[in-house]
């Protein structure tokens, strides 16, 4: 069984860096959510790099490892906050210091194509981070997890239950009781570094997907790919949030469910993905699943 590391704790009154490591954003996009973070006694230090834009990424890929490197070195930088996600982290992989993190263990919280970024951080290191809370969307009132959400970031919360979604449609495909690594995210993101060194080790996982853009055809792709990896085998449990596609959310179950072992729980349409009312994901972290009631719960993400 693979040894995951914790963090140190994030708590009221730290500062964080504000990094882009993948498609450039404008600071009024995320003003409102910096001083949310604000009010929750998160101050927010923006990378010197983080309003850069290169076309289709934020900075050049010196400039946005310089941003992250910056943050780990700094003693009075307590986490790290992806403003956004885009297009580009898997742009940094291949030359990013994982020593560093090692060196500076920090909490990163990042969404979307951070999951490539997430997902090597895993394998190399073996730090959990937070999927989801990026600041141009989700770091608002207009997020009814935001309170609940932050417990997340905090360490104050563990778990999430019905009691959490009361006003949510999340629904139960198969029970049953699961335990394993949380792993998940953007859906198409995963499948961008299966086959690289970034892919995870065997073990047993309890997986999370979303994704936004992809019509179904794509998706199946993308499923079929995990399957022809293997590591679908390797699945306990299964939460699928929310695949947005133009005006409204697609059904992929009828496309994973037959690649999966048989029996495992899985729950589905849960609060999580490219939408303002989305509950963040520990990522890298061992967890329990269970439907009857339906409860997720993991272990601390931080020390």
């Amino acid at each position: 069984m693979m040894v995951i590391r914790k963090l140190p704790t994030l708590r009221p009154g730290d500062k964080v860096y504000a990094v882009t490591p993948a498609s450039a954003v404008q600071p009024e996009q995320v003003a409102e959510g910096i001083a949310k973070l604000a009010s929750f006694g998160i101050e927010c230090i923006i990378a010197p790099n983080a309003y850069e834009n290169n076309g289709i990424v934020a900075g050049t890929i010196e400039e946005r490892q310089a941003d992250l490197y910056q943050a780990l070195q700094n003693d009075d930088i307590a986490g790290i906050w992806c403003l956004r996600g885009g297009y580009g982290s898997v742009q940094l992989l291949s030359t990013l210091d994982f020593d560093l993190f090692l060196e500076h263990p920090k909490l990163m919280i990042g969404f979307s194509d951070l999951t490539a970024f997430q997902w090597a951080i895993f394998q190399r290191i073996k730090f959990p981070t937070l999927s989801g809370f990026p600041v141009t969307l989700q770091v608002s009132e207009n997020n009814p997890f935001l309170n609940s959400g932050m417990d997340v970031v905090f360490g104050r919360k563990q778990s999430v239950s019905w009691d959490d979604l009361p006003d949510e449609d999340a629904l139960v495909y198969n029970d049953g009781e699961a335990e394993g690594v949380m792993v998940g995210g953007t859906l198409s993101m995963i499948c961008s570094i299966s086959g690289t060194p970034y892919w995870p080790d065997d073990d047993d996982y309890i997986l999370f997907l979303e994704d936004v853009g992809e019509p179904l055809y794509r998706i199946d792709r993308c499923l079929q790919q995990l399957q022809l990896t293997g590591f679908l085998e390797n699945v306990r449990g299964l939460i699928l949030g929310k695949f947005l596609y133009q005006d409204g959310f697609l059904d992929v179950l009828p496309l994973i469910t037959p690649l999966l072992p048989p029996n495992i729980p899985i729950v589905y349409n849960f609060p999580y993905g490219h939408i303002a009312e989305s509950f963040p994901m520990p990522m890298g972290v061992r967890a329990r699943l269970k439907t009857n009631p339906f409860q997720l719960s993991w272990a601390e993400i931080i020390a």
